[in-house]
């Protein structure tokens, strides 16, 4: 098990995530930051134009992938 982060930016502003989550694998950890950039953009309010991307970082908080909001990914 490892801790990853979820750090967002928005509007070129970056929110860190100081506390992340335990995930068994780097591919649940990436699925996890796809449904977190999912859930945002499906807020009726979220502005489409601000940028916003959810960075899925590892525990030496390397950056393993990155979900940009509003972008669907199959």
């Amino acid at each position: 098990m490892q801790r990853y982060y979820f750090p967002i930016i928005h509007k070129g502003q970056l929110q860190p995530d100081n506390a992340g989550e335990v995930f068994g694998s780097p591919d649940i950890a990436r699925q996890y930051g796809a449904q977190i950039a999912r859930d945002i953009g499906s807020d009726p309010e979220f502005d489409r134009g601000a940028g916003t991307v959810v960075l899925v970082l590892d525990a030496a908080r390397a950056e393993i992938a990155r979900h940009v909001v509003g972008i669907r990914v199959n």
